[in-house]
């Protein structure tokens, strides 16, 4: 009854959490892979519940848990990259794993129709889940290094939200990879391992849905709720004070704002960052942003701006001894460039010298204060 009930539940939770994602009035990438997640979860779920009674349809009902692990990994690129949070390459690599998860399945099918016992079949299968599982394995490990990146930049609440998702995703992979091994008998162990990969996965469905509202919904209430208080007070004040005196003072509250959130949500980090990005996160004008940029943040425009913030970050990252093994376009992408050319440039203009003579330079210091 438990092992039933579990997957009932994920069944139950995986359509309504699928279903939710239907009504969001602003769908963000984050909101399309986590509802292919779900689907997959949910085909999972079915299948378990099924078992043999589904005969041969189990394994058409398999094919559709093709988006479990690449497909929580892709959840994790689009929940801490908002902007560009997968590229070509990362599709190809988790389109790769479901198809050969959907091949595995078909191979079973095949095996299931066939009297006669194919040899080739079965060998060609356990080969191809070997793949599987060391895909499935580095899936994982990558899905756990998108939270840890950036933690130590993060600050408020991107960096509790990191540790959210750290702690629960982290907390069901070690449940499902150890509690198994102290099952009593290989059967036991099977009907254990489902029910605990049945469980890790429904929490994780429920904690990535909660942090989905944390980072995209609630947040952004927060922030249109101090844009609608500033205003208000501004409407007070107005009676009183000449208008310029009130754009004035809204124009350093905004900077202030601003400031914010290029600080504290890290977003001079997120590549290809446009004036239009920023007004529309903070829902006013571009022309008013560019001008508070200029007359408030003493920067000649938005870009020398964000690069200055970025070069700073940069050099932080070129100074931390543990970060020696990194190349210098890694570097420039953690620092919220797009490509190592423009990093390079932007680098020598603000300090002087390129990245890499930046760093020797630093190391060169650090060793003669060592000896001395």
């Amino acid at each position: 009854m438990e092992f039933i009930s579990i997957h009932s539940a994920l069944l139950l939770v995986s359509i309504l959490l699928l279903i939710s994602q239907l009504f969001v009035a602003q769908k963000k990438t984050i909101h399309l892979v986590f509802a292919v997640f779900c689907g997959s979860i949910a085909m999972m779920a079915a299948k378990q519940l099924g078992g043999t009674q589904l005969g041969n349809y189990q394994y058409i009902v398999g094919m559709g848990m093709c988006a479990t692990c690449n497909g929580f990994w892709l959840v994790a690129r689009a929940l801490f990259r908002e902007k560009s949070p997968f590229t070509l390459r990362h599709l190809i690599a988790a389109v790769a794993l479901g198809l050969m998860i959907i091949l595995g399945q078909g191979l079973g099918l095949i095996q299931s129709l066939t009297s006669a016992n194919l040899v080739v079949v079965q060998h060609s299968q356990s080969a191809l889940y070997e793949v599987v599982n060391l895909f499935s394995s580095s899936m994982l490990v990558l899905t756990a290094w998108e939270g840890c990146r950036g933690l130590r930049q993060a600050r408020g609440e991107q960096f509790w939200q990191r540790i959210v998702f750290l702690a629960s995703y982290c907390a069901a992979v070690l449940i499902c990879t150890v509690a198994v091994q102290f099952a009593e008998s290989p059967q036991s162990g099977e009907a254990l391992d489902k029910l605990l990969s049945a469980a890790c996965a429904l929490q994780i469905m429920v904690i990535t849905q909660g942090l989905i509202y944390w980072r995209y919904h609630r947040s952004r209430q927060a922030s249109s709720g101090i844009i609608i208080k500033k205003t208000t007070q501004l409407t007070d004040v107005q009676v009183k004070n000449p208008l310029s005196d009130i754009d004035n003072s809204a124009d350093r509250e905004l900077a202030k704002q601003i400031t914010h959130v290029l600080n504290q949500q890290n977003l001079f980090l997120q590549a290809n960052l446009k004036v239009a990005d920023l007004a529309r996160k903070m829902d006013v004008s571009e022309y008013r942003i560019s001008r508070v940029f200029r007359e408030h943040l003493n920067a000649r425009n938005f870009n020398q701006y964000i690069n200055e913030m970025r070069i700073k970050h940069a050099a932080r990252l070129l100074e931390n001894p543990q970060n020696t093994h990194w190349p210098i376009v890694v570097v420039g992408f953690e620092s919220g460039f797009a490509s190592v050319g423009p990093f390079t440039r932007a680098f020598k203009s603000f300090v002087g010298v390129t990245p890499n003579q930046y760093r020797q330079n630093h190391m060169s210091q650090v060793k003669q204060v060592d000896c001395s």
